[in-house]
C-alpha cells in the first residue's frame, strides 16, 4: 500500500480546511448540499455539481452516496 490516498475519489476538490469541514457535514444531513457547494466553490467543477444533483435526486442511494462522499470529504479536509 504505497499511497495512503488511493481510495480517495480524485473528484473531490481540495479547497480550505473550513470549508471542507463545513461541506463534508452538510452531506451527511443535506443529501448532497455540501458537495453542490464545494463543486460550485471549486471553479464551479462541473463533476462535483452534478454528483450533488444525482445525490439530491436519489433521496436513499443519495443519502448513502453522500454519507460516503462526506466522510472521504472530511477525511481529506483534516489531512
Amino acid at each position: 500500500m504505497g499511497n495512503k490516498d488511493h481510495f480517495m475519489p480524485s473528484a473531490i476538490p481540495v479547497l480550505e480546511k473550513n470549508v471542507m469541514i463545513i461541506c463534508g457535514i452538510l452531506d451527511f444531513f443535506l443529501f448532497g448540499i455540501g458537495t453542490i457547494i464545494l463543486g460550485a466553490l471549486d471553479d464551479c467543477n462541473i463533476w462535483c455539481v452534478l454528483i450533488g444533483v444525482l445525490q439530491l435526486c436519489l433521496p436513499f442511494v443519495g443519502w448513502f452516496w453522500s454519507i460516503i462522499w462526506g466522510v472521504l470529504i472530511l477525511i481529506k479536509g483534516l489531512a
